[in-house]
């Protein structure tokens, strides 16, 4: 019977653990966001050739 109160308090805690820090990084995320969107307002940037290469030997160009 120990074990089981025992077991149910540590799930409980880690619970409520969890759920702090899911609300805490929900916040950074956010406020990054918004930091993000600040910066193009403020800085808007010239247009530009982007590259990427998502598999090896393929390429994509695009103009931004």
């Amino acid at each position: 019977m120990v074990t089981l109160e025992s077991r149910q308090t540590t799930q409980e805690a880690n619970q409520a653990l969890e759920d702090k820090v899911n609300l805490q990084v929900a916040e950074i995320m956010e406020a990054a966001e918004v930091e993000v969107e600040r910066d193009r307002e403020l800085n808007p940037r010239a247009p530009a050739w982007q590259f990427s290469m998502p598999f090896a030997g393929v390429r994509y160009f695009s103009y931004d």
